[in-house]
């Protein structure tokens, strides 16, 4: 941030070691400078060393507590060395004068009592240059004589201090010679410091003072009481006293001038006035005088007009930036140096330039320009008399500031004040108001009475909850089954999919279905039964007038009426509707509903009209329900079907349904065909047969057809495994690394069963199965090839086994079996869902394996669900070599890098997915870990292992292999491109449809029974397959054949 910082760094750290030497450490600085001074402007130039110097020694200020616990000596020398610096650089101009004094300000109101006192000892030994230039009344002699104050103050409050205070009042007299009157007596004043001896010697008394003191409880600053007395009698120190209170008793009238509501306060406001403001133009005349001599003599040195270092107001008042802001110390000794502070008494001033413009509003002729009864909020019961606002207008005068900039700054703050005031009283709304108030029986109460019986009831001791755990949602959790931590685990929840909430959605919708026709058939029996109920009183009024009864004479009003229309109205009660012709009834024929009876009248009434759709609340429920479900159905289903928000207008989660069901059938050919970096590749057997030689335990036996593999990768593993033997191995070793190849295929089982028989039965320990078609796209186009040779083949070498007692399997399945997974890290305990027929064998495979172990317990298998295998051998001897181009990302980029694919641009499915880098991330492992695997599992399957403790019967286990951390595809891109040196270059598109963001095994259960670990890095996988890649550029052949030309690459 600060160009110079760089300079104070490096003279940091060429500082000689503590204590340093005055002379070396000023030539240090002046270095510095010199080489800082052309990378800082003229304007920032003492500001950047100040931040700079203040920030180094806060630095270590803020270590004070460790540093007294560990070496407090050490503490203390660099902060002196750095307070050295402080004062250095201020003396080279390269700070303000009043920089050190600022920074020791903030020191002792910071540090602890302790470290005052080492640096109170600082101060004195660098007396003489810290006082050089020291103007009394002014600049860095208020700071200082405020500061030590402070700390006299701080040490007049704790015990054991007296030594301390005693150093710092012989300092203070040695400054000031008349700091012990507090007088403004300082101009003209000459002061000698102590010489070199004086000081030497006072240290030693010092020192003799502290070895013959004993701390005691009474040990404390001692104040003469027998002398107060006589001090207060003293007509000047009264006088003092009594100017004190009365200046800081206008602050009352300055913070709240409702006082003048009062009777007699404006009085005493202006005897107040009267005695401060002469003293206030007192000390400015006595600066005015003070600073004039100056400008004369500037004046007549020179008429040539040239820049001052310190420019003046009109009035002859500096405006230095050294003025300091006083912390009003409120002390009767110290008002006097208070108001000789420029700054001190321009604030005073404009307070009364405020309050009297304010006072000014109260007369009569202007309380009626802006008094109203719209608005108190401002007024008060109070009235200025024509006298007293001739009194405010003379102080007005009076009291006009001097000097342009204060003069700018005073009349800016007062329209403000007017506008601020003017907005309020105009333009806030009135905050009177009626009390509140409701009717309660015929009768207008206030809230007291009207909630009466509401607090009754409140006191009223409550009932059950209708909640047992609270909440509803608490308790609906628990009776789900969720009662602790473990069942989230154990069963974790899942929201339903679209189409469990569409169900919910319809059941709802048949439900307020329902309910309105409930309420249109509530409504049609009520309009009959008012049809009837009239009908029957037209009968009686007609039967009536035949047997003689005459209705009254008087008019009655009609209160039911039939309408335009002929329908009834809302209520018996209500009137008829405003504006409704109504006729005049005939004095010869009484109302038709003037002769109904008060009994048929309240039989009406009893019968109110049904709620219409609009007020039922159970309608209204049902309709938040139905809110409330859309919610939770879009809220899960936005991460995995967000394309299709735009095409479902409000939320129709029927159509979103639709949709998705579409797009399920159009996309279901093509997202099985694309190759997905989820799915995993089939181990080399190459690999496997090369650990298990390893191992020196077993003679293999491979059974390939070749339909992917070369011959010649067997012979290189035992070229590598013989290689790798020791001196004078012996014949077991020697039979270690030869295989036994026979070419057959397992779908037909004639073939296998002869390969069983030339070893007899038992004569085979156990079976690693590898062997199977695995092109996801591929199984798309010809499923039925796929169901025969991974599923048919294995129950025909299962049944072989069987025959020949070989009861023992390593199945390698793949990690399609888990489909999409619900939870990242996959777990074993995933459930099993394909989305593609390779992925439907591999389940249907492990299916078949586990119900051979549950039927017959002399069988034992483990299945091995792993991720994406990677690398080569290091030595590049073996290593993967597919026929035909690469269907994995990490072989394509090898190929590219080599030049068996054209360098073409990778294409890169979406960045907006929640990963490191918004690319997908796939689990990778390198293919000799996988294969150290196999052989674990393999291992596991001894009768002496303990994997299949606690099972009684079905020895079948299915283990995750993988790193448990996730790589991008950049992330790969990356790694391959700092392997090989190839500039790759892609271009991210739109996301491919099935991918997920993540796809990470969760090992653990490998890594605990089987102890499988992948030790091998994403680095080691990329450099072993470039190895690999450069020593066999065409794989196990020396050049490419014709037949075998690589298309374009397309990632």
């Amino acid at each position: 941030m600060f160009s110079l910082r760089p300079f104070l760094a490096k003279l940091l750290e060429t500082l000689p070691p503590a204590p340093a030497d005055q002379e070396e450490l000023k030539e240090l600085v002046s270095r510095t400078l010199t080489e800082a001074r052309p990378h800082a402007s003229t304007e920032n130039w003492k500001s950047q060393w100040e931040y700079l110097l203040k920030d180094e020694i806060f630095r270590l200020v803020v270590k004070e507590g460790k540093a007294l616990r560990e070496n407090s000596d050490a503490y203390y020398e660099e902060l002196r060395d750095k307070l050295d610096l402080v004062v250095l650089f201020t003396e080279q101009d390269a700070c303000e004068q009043t920089f050190p004094f600022i920074v020791l300000q903030d020191l002792l109101e910071s540090q602890t009592i302790d470290s005052c006192s080492q640096i109170f000892s600082w101060i004195e030994d660098r007396a003489a240059r810290l006082m050089e230039g020291l103007v009394p009344q002014k600049g860095k002699a208020l700071i200082l004589l405020r500061t030590l104050n402070d700390l006299l103050r701080r040490l007049s409050k704790m015990g054991s201090t007296t030594i301390f205070c005693g150093r710092i009042l012989t300092f203070l007299s040695a400054v000031f010679p008349s700091w012990g009157e507090y007088g403004p007596a300082w101009e003209g004043v000459s002061f000698e410091l102590p010489t070199e001896k004086e000081q030497e010697h006072a240290e030693k008394e010092d020192v003799d003072m502290r070895a013959g003191y004993e701390s005691g409880p009474d040990d404390q600053i001692m104040v003469d009481v027998s002398s107060k007395s006589e001090r207060t009698e003293d007509p000047e120190e009264k006088k003092k006293a009594d100017f004190y209170n009365t200046f800081w008793s206008l602050q009352l009238y300055f913070s709240k001038p409702t006082t003048f509501a009062t009777p007699g306060t404006l009085e005493e406001f202006k005897e107040g006035v009267a005695k401060v403001m002469p003293v206030i133009k007192e000390a400015t005349a006595k600066e005015r005088a003070m600073m004039g001599s100056r400008n004369l003599a500037g004046t007549a040195a020179s008429l040539k007009r040239k820049r001052d270092p310190e420019p003046e107001t009109e009035n002859g008042e500096t405006n230095l930036s050294e003025y300091f802001f006083a912390k009003f110390l409120t002390s009767p000794d110290l008002l006097d140096l208070e108001i000789a502070d420029t700054h001190f008494r321009r604030q005073f001033l404009l307070q009364l330039l405020i309050l009297l413009n304010h006072l000014l509003t109260f007369t009569k002729e202007a309380k009626e320009t802006w008094s109203t009864s719209r608005n108190r909020s401002l007024q008060m019961d109070f009235t200025l008399e024509p006298a007293d606002a001739q009194w405010a207008v003379e102080e007005l005068k009076q009291t006009t500031p001097n000097g342009r900039q204060f003069t700018d700054t005073v009349s800016t703050i007062l329209d403000r004040e007017k506008n601020w005031i003017k907005w309020k009283n105009e333009m806030c709304a009135p905050f009177d108001k009626e009390p509140w108030t409701q009717e309660v029986n015929g009768e207008r109460v206030g809230l007291w009475e009207a909630t009466k019986a509401a607090r009754a009831d409140m006191l009223k001791p409550p009932g059950p909850w209708i909640h047992p755990l609270g909440s509803k949602p608490l308790s609906d959790v628990w009776d789900k089954g969720y009662t602790d931590l473990s069942n989230l685990s154990e069963h974790p929840f899942r929201p339903g999919d679209v189409r469990y909430f569409v169900n919910l959605m319809k059941q709802t919708d048949f439900k307020i279905n329902r309910r309105k026709k409930q309420l249109e058939e509530e409504l049609a029996r009520w309009q009959k039964e008012q049809g009837e109920a009239m009908e029957s009183q037209e009968t009686d009024l007609t039967k009536g007038d035949a047997d003689g009864q005459t209705a009254p004479s008087t008019p009655v009003t009609v209160t039911k009426s039939l309408s335009a229309s002929g329908s009834l109205s809302l209520h018996p009660s209500l009137p008829p509707k405003p504006g409704s012709p109504v006729k005049a009834p005939e004095s010869a024929k009484p109302s038709l509903l003037g002769a109904l009876s008060a009994e048929e009248d309240e039989a009406v009434e009893d019968k109110p009209k049904p709620k219409s759709p609009n007020e039922d609340e159970e309608l209204g429920e049902l309709y938040e329900q139905k809110k409330r479900i859309g919610w939770l159905a879009l809220r899960p289903a936005r991460e995995t079907h967000l394309q299709h928000f735009g095409k479902i207008g409000t939320g129709d989660l029927a159509l979103l349904q639709q949709e998705i069901e579409g797009e399920k059938k159009r996309e279901a050919e093509r997202l099985l065909k694309e190759e997905s970096t989820a799915m995993s590749e089939e181990p080399s057997c190459s690999h496997v047969i090369y650990v298990l030689q390893k191992t020196r335990q077993y003679k293999v036996i491979s059974i390939d057809n070749n339909h992917n593999s070369r011959s010649e990768a067997l012979d290189r593993v035992s070229q590598l495994s013989r290689s790798e033997l020791p001196p004078n191995p012996t014949q077991r070793e020697l039979e270690s690394i030869g295989v036994d190849a026979h070419k057959c295929d397992l779908s037909r089982p004639e073939e296998v069963r002869a390969v069983f028989e030339q070893y007899g039965k038992g004569g085979i320990w156990g079976v690693i199965h590898i062997a199977a078609l695995k092109a996801v796209g591929e199984s798309t186009e010809i499923p039925l090839d796929y169901y025969l040779n991974n599923v048919s083949a294995t129950i025909r070498l299962l049944r072989t086994m069987n025959e020949f007692d070989c009861h023992r399997m390593v199945y390698s399945s793949s990690a399609t079996v888990y489909g999409t997974p619900p939870v990242i890290p996959i777990p074993e305990n995933t459930r099993l869902e394909a989305h593609s027929p390779y992925g439907r064998t591999k389940i249907m495979g492990e299916t078949v394996i586990q119900d051979l172990c549950h039927s017959d317990s002399r069988w034992r298998a483990l299945s091995l669900r792993y991720f994406n295998p990677a690398g080569a051998h290091p030595s590049g001897v073996i290593g993967e070599d597919p026929l035909g181009r690469p269907g994995n990302l990490l072989p394509l980029l090898a190929h590219m890098a080599v030049g068996r694919v054209p360098p073409s641009t990778l294409k890169v499915f979406g960045n907006d997915y929640p990963t490191i880098d918004g690319t997908c991330v796939r689990d990778y492992l390198h293919i000799l870990d996988l294969a150290e695997g196999h052989v674990l599992a393999l291992n596991a399957l001894d009768p002496e292992s303990k994997v299949f403790d606690g099972l009684s019967e079905g020895f079948f286990k299915g283990y995750n292999l993988g790193r448990g951390t996730g790589i991008s595809v950049l992330q790969i891109i990356e790694a391959m491109r700092k392997a090989t040196g190839f500039d790759y270059k892609y271009e991210i598109i739109g996301r491919r449809r099935g991918d997920v963001p993540d796809l990470t095994a969760d090992p653990a259960l490998a890594e605990k029974e089987l102890g499988f670990k992948a030790k091998a890095d994403l680095e080691t996988m990329c450099r072993d397959l470039w190895n690999w890649q450069t020593r066999n550029p065409y794989g196990f052949v020396e050049e490419q054949p014709n037949s075998q030309q690589e298309e374009p690459a397309k990632q």
